[in-house]
């Protein structure tokens, strides 16, 4: 089920995005701002070797950081919380369709698998992605 976020969903985003904040600042001496440099910044944590795999709210705090680069990036995107079986999650979604991804999830799936993330070949893969299913038609819209 897709909901709007309620004022307590809207706190657990903002305060993943402090964590988010605080790690760059701790690891990089820097600070996220939600434009495309996040992407950057969040790549060079990752590669830091600061941050453990097992470091899994961290790592979801990034990815809901590079969630709001997306959202920034776009107007046609925004935050909207999904409840499944499995819990109550923040997702992007495109307009008022069934078009989602949970950024808290994109970058800690590819760091359990083992997998090197480049966080911006990611956001732009996605990006194209999307933009696929868009123009061959997304229900809802």
């Amino acid at each position: 089920m897709i909901e709007v976020p309620t004022k307590e969903d809207l706190r657990q985003i903002a305060l993943s995005l402090v964590h988010a904040q605080q790690t760059i600042a701790e690891i990089l001496h820097a600070e996220l701002d939600g434009s495309m440099r996040d992407l950057d910044l969040i790549q060079r944590a990752l590669d830091s070797g600061v941050i453990d795999a097992e470091a899994e709210y961290t790592i979801q705090a990034l990815g809901i950081a590079f969630g709001k680069v997306f959202v920034n990036a776009d107007a046609d995107y925004d935050w909207w919380m999904i409840e499944d079986e499995y819990g109550r999650d923040p997702a992007i979604r495109y307009l008022q369709s069934s078009l989602t991804f949970h950024p808290q999830d994109i970058l800690i799936k590819r760091i359990e698998q083992g997998e090197s993330v480049d966080v911006t070949e990611l956001y732009e893969g996605l990006r194209s992605q999307l933009q696929e299913i868009i123009e061959g038609g997304v229900d809802g819209i």
